[in-house]
């Protein structure tokens, strides 16, 4: 079932197929900078009652793809077009024929006033939608050549809802750039299925989490270590992944400021920034954890280069992430560990983990201080984990945050909680009512 697109680090540009026949020379109207655009797109273009088996036959060879990359079609080049793009040279409305999907992205920036992050997702869905086997045609767009695309997706690959809301958001923002109405009472109508409630994720446990620390993903002893070291700061620090990990600088981990500290930026909140104190001293500065003072002062310098400018972590290139790459990575070296691991399951795993704690020291969950931790905007977003958190810490009402550390104390913990618990059942019979002190090479080091 192919329920949403998925690119390669190496094909992150306008890809096409390379069996057609048709070349577009579109013009890139803020720089006059003429790029071919191959496609066979216009295949599938009209025609009447095709039904999909004749579709299959139509396109079938193309399914099997080699997609050369388009320079300056990725989310670098639109990044760069917009520091130097002046709002004035900016029209109202994009010529279909003539705009290349960069002048798509500047569009929505400038006139729809998208964040980038929301660009580089729709761009990366229109991609997805063009290239498929069944093609939209954003050249001639067309409401019968985009619902026959959305009605295969549907019925034959069983895309999900969520999938398709997605794709119909990306031709939205095509069909604002040209200048073509949408919504009821226009041809434009489509209504995409209701959205999936979101179910909720069963969490790993602390010991489990603790082997995302530890395990040897790969032999290259670099390589291995940034693994886990992303894996060691994404679960106790909860930060939006993979978005706000790419943003991360050396500079933004303050080690030497009278209270030391992390500073993150949120490219959700458009590029807002929080600060997190009081960061526990494992997390923060310890030799023997994998903290940010280690990951700086140690691992960090062995890759560094000419590339590395200022970012916090990088690939054994010395070259810094980018977030398809790194979500993609995250998402299949965590499966390794727990099968149904979701990179974002850090977040809500840190979530949950930090109300544990403030129960188990104030005995309240502490909404207001997770809040601040996440960076949640809304208290509301918060409470929607005080049921999950409040189920787990009734199967285990300890620190989880300290037992994702140190995961031999788990048995200790909950040890020595029924021994403060016990109760003596045995009142009126001969036996011994002690126990064997338990010492810390006894069963409570087990």
């Amino acid at each position: 079932m192919v329920s949403n697109p998925r690119e390669n680090e190496e094909s992150r540009g306008y890809k096409a197929f390379p069996s057609g026949t048709c070349i577009q020379q579109t013009i890139d109207f803020f720089n006059n900078k003429t790029i071919s655009l191959y496609t066979n797109s216009l295949e599938l273009v009209g025609g009447n009652c095709e039904n999909w088996r004749k579709i299959i036959e139509d396109v079938g060879k193309n399914i099997e793809q080699s997609y050369p990359q388009m320079e300056g079609e990725d989310m670098g080049g639109l990044s760069y077009d917009i520091k130097q793009l002046n709002r004035l040279d900016c029209p109202l409305h994009v010529n279909p024929q003539k705009a290349a999907f960069n002048d798509i992205g500047l569009h929505a920036f400038l006139r729809q006033r998208l964040k980038t992050s929301t660009i580089e997702k729709h761009l990366r869905y229109a991609r997805f939608m063009e290239t498929h086997v069944v093609p939209v045609d954003f050249r001639n767009p067309s409401y019968e050549n985009f619902i026959r695309h959305m009605d295969y997706r549907e019925q034959i690959e069983q895309a999900t809802p969520n999938a398709l809301i997605h794709e119909w958001k990306a031709m939205q923002t095509f069909l604002k750039a040209y200048g073509v109405s949408f919504g009821e009472g226009t041809e434009w109508d489509y209504k995409p299925p209701s959205a999936q409630r979101p179910r909720k994720r069963v969490l790993p446990l602390p010991g489990i989490v603790n082997q995302f620390f530890t395990y040897k993903y790969v032999e290259d002893s670099y390589e291995c270590a940034l693994y886990q070291y992303l894996f060691f700061h994404s679960f106790l620090i909860g930060w939006r992944v993979p978005s706000e990990i790419i943003t991360m600088k050396t500079i933004d981990v303050q080690l030497d400021a009278p209270i030391p500290h992390i500073v993150i930026t949120e490219p959700k909140k458009r590029n807002n920034t929080r600060a997190l104190f009081n960061i526990e001293t494992s997390l923060l500065t310890s030799r023997v954890h994998k903290s940010f003072k280690n990951w700086v002062d140690h691992w960090r310098p062995k890759v560094e280069n000419q590339y590395s400018k200022d970012s916090l972590y990088l690939w054994p290139s010395g070259k810094p992430m980018t977030v398809r790459t790194l979500g993609h990575t995250l998402s299949v070296n965590g499966k390794r560990i727990w099968p149904e691991f979701r990179p974002y399951d850090m977040r809500h795993w840190c979530a949950v983990a930090r109300l544990i704690k403030s129960k188990v020291e104030t005995k309240n969950f502490d909404v207001f201080y997770v809040q601040k931790w996440l960076g949640h905007e809304q208290i509301t977003t918060t409470n929607t984990y005080i049921s999950q958190a409040s189920n787990y810490y009734t199967v285990m009402p300890v620190d989880w945050i300290s037992l994702a550390l140190k995961p031999s104390q788990i048995n200790a913990n909950m040890a020595g909680k029924r021994d403060s618990e016990k109760i003596n059942r045995t009142p009126k019979s001969g036996l011994l009512t002690e126990f064997s002190p338990r010492e810390n090479n006894g069963p409570v080091a087990i």
